[in-house]
């Protein structure tokens, strides 16, 4: 039987550069849909109904601001990953992500597949002007950012790393903050494709059951 997983297209790259040892089949939800939870929701409920027949399915998103809450498993086994989001799965665990975050709390992370979705900074920079100028747009985006410290680049191998990474700089530069970079992991992507799914970093749901907020683990951000 084919396992199905469904993802976010900011790990796109990374998922399918593991080999698996099983038929895979994935489906890829634009990143856009992160600034609307609730159709986020809507979007992922709709293509678990219509995932039938599979061995297992893996949900390779976060609690992700509350957008997998209520969801519900089809008539296959359910697992999804512990996290808050995708970052600790490009670091490779949630511990290094809390060491990262307890040394740094203003850390703003991007990756590769961060940087490629068509609403990043620079584009939303951009927008801003063209509806208030460029003056008006550095004061709304310092406005939005000012609780951060660092910008922190992941490492993960991309064929378009190098032009993601300048940009990364640029957004840097552009929130007035320094610039990191730091070397991703595979580990945690390697186990959302094939395992093992442990139960302290995966929650495993029956068919038909529903997930709880409270299965993560992790408290509020």
């Amino acid at each position: 039987m084919t396992v199905k997983i469904i993802a976010c297209e900011v790990m796109k790259e990374e998922l399918r550069g593991i080999e698996a040892k099983q038929d895979i089949e994935f489906e890829f939800i634009s990143m856009g849909l992160h600034l609307h939870p609730k159709k986020l929701n809507s979007e992922l409920q709709r293509l678990l109904d219509q995932s039938i027949g599979y061995e297992r399915i893996i949900l390779a998103f976060g609690l992700c601001g509350g957008a997998v809450r209520d969801l519900q498993a089809s008539d296959s086994p359910l697992i999804i990953p512990r996290v808050h989001d995708c970052i600790p799965v490009l670091l490779g665990s949630r511990k290094r992500y809390e060491q990262l975050s307890k040394e740094e709390k203003g850390t703003f992370y991007l990756s590769c597949g961060w940087m490629i979705t068509e609403k990043n900074i620079l584009s939303e920079h951009q927008r801003i002007i063209d509806k208030f100028g460029e003056k008006k747009a550095v004061r709304i985006l310092s406005q939005m950012y000012d609780s951060y410290q660092r910008v922190l680049f992941i490492h993960t191998g991309c064929q378009e790393e190098a032009d993601s990474l300048r940009e990364s700089h640029k957004i840097a530069e552009l929130l007035n903050l320094r610039h990191e970079t730091i070397q991703g992991e595979s580990g945690y992507i390697n186990k959302l494709v094939n395992g093992p799914w442990c139960q302290d970093e995966f929650i495993h749901l029956a068919p038909y059951e529903t997930v709880q907020e409270e299965q993560f683990g992790i408290g509020a951000r």
